[in-house]
């Protein structure tokens, strides 16, 4: 009888213990589940901001580091009665362009050339008070913007201005105004303002002398203002809706006494429209000295690829250049009464733009002069017929 008892009092103890390790399991799994998980939390949570510390690091690295570089270079060949050298390796430009967040902006294009050295050709200080950032050459008014730029840089002056580097001009040479009015793209140190804003844009500026060169000294200042009635005309490799624009320039140099030495006003027209693009100049340039210039452009272009697959744009120019001078030059013009003397070059140009993957272009033009008089014609180089083929690489 005791060890029938003994033994239900060991089996009831068993059962007990085991109810009992069974009713405490599932709590004790369910607290080690949650601590776990808040674990995995805690850990999930640092790995966020772990994260979170290595974007912004990156951000900071990338703000201290980031500089965009770009640049070009070119090859010609032209017909040996145009110059010298058959030859020619034209300019290697660097370009390169810091933004901070504080708006301001560094923009610089390095010039190497095998005849004058290495050169900055453009470098400023840009403040924006809105507005994206501005390229260093090339067409600034596409985004809406306003800002205050102080160092090196192109004048804004009729509309060639745009299209100074290989890259941004859709002929090998620079229209007759250019070349030979403006003795290539004004380019001075100063400052100038920049607004863009809805269908018109303005360009303030005051820089060194136009006329320094020519020992005058003293100051320029000058305005373009360009009207855009639909928007603004992008360069000939972007696509874009049609465009249109007229612009009106006015430069006012004084010497060194602050006396007047040169007065330069301009009209100029850009409008394309599908393939067909146009542009144009007209220019007048009146020095005290005793010379007045005047000349004009007119540029007309096909674009293929706006109509076909075929990347190819044919180019027509027609350019008139004339100069007045007004000063004696020699005993016997002052005795035979012939006070002013009158030169004027006509040229005729055509040629095809081919647009090779978007990184290279080759040109060819061929000129042909169908008038001038003797100041031109006496040039040992000078030929009525000129034909050049430009290779241009962008990187």
């Amino acid at each position: 009888m005791k060890n029938n008892c003994g033994l239900l009092l060991l089996i009831l103890m068993t059962a007990f213990c085991q109810t009992g390790y069974a009713a405490r399991e599932p709590s004790d799994i369910s607290a080690k589940i949650a601590d776990l998980e808040k674990k995995v939390e805690e850990l999930t949570h640092q790995v966020i901001e772990l994260g979170k510390n290595q974007q912004r690091q990156s951000d900071e690295l990338g703000r201290m580091t980031h500089l965009e570089i770009g640049g070009f270079f070119d090859v010609s060949i032209s017909n040996y009665k145009n110059k010298p050298d058959v030859f020619a390796l034209g300019n290697f430009e660097l370009d390169l362009k810091r933004s901070y967040e504080n708006n301001f902006q560094v923009a610089a294009a390095l010039v190497f050339d095998d005849v004058a050295g290495t050169y900055l050709g453009v470098g400023f200080i840009d403040y924006s008070l809105y507005g994206d950032t501005a390229a260093p050459r090339g067409r600034l008014f596409i985004d809406k913007g306003f800002h205050i730029q102080v160092g090196r840089f192109d004048v804004p002056l009729g509309n060639d201005w745009n299209h100074v580097s290989a890259v941004d001009r859709l002929t090998v040479t620079p229209p007759l105004t250019t070349e030979y009015l403006m003795e290539g793209v004004y380019n001075d140190v100063g400052i100038r303002f920049l607004l863009s804003q809805a269908s018109f844009n303005l360009s303030v500026y005051m820089t060194h002398g136009v006329e320094e060169q020519h020992s005058y000294g003293g100051t320029t200042t000058g305005l373009r203002l360009g009207i855009s009635p639909f928007s603004n005309p992008y360069s000939m490799s972007q696509s874009s809706s049609p465009a249109s624009e007229i612009g009106l320039s006015y430069l006012y140099d004084v010497d060194r006494g602050g006396e007047r030495s040169d007065i330069i006003w301009a009209i100029d027209y850009e409008n394309r429209i599908g393939p067909i693009y146009i542009r144009g100049e007209y220019y007048n340039r009146d020095k005290t000295a005793g010379v007045i210039f005047d000349g004009y452009h007119i540029t007309s272009g096909f674009d293929f690829e706006k109509v076909s697959a075929l990347p190819v744009i044919v180019f027509l120019r027609f350019d008139y250049h004339r100069e007045q001078n007004n000063v004696i030059a020699s005993y016997t013009q002052a005795y035979s009464g012939e006070l002013e003397q009158t030169d004027s070059l006509t040229r005729v140009t055509v040629g095809t733009n081919i647009n090779i993957s978007n990184i290279s272009y080759l040109k060819i033009e061929y000129h042909s002069f169908t008038e001038s008089t003797e100041q031109f014609t006496r040039h040992e180089y000078f030929s009525k017929d000129l034909y050049y083929a430009q290779l241009v690489i962008t990187f």
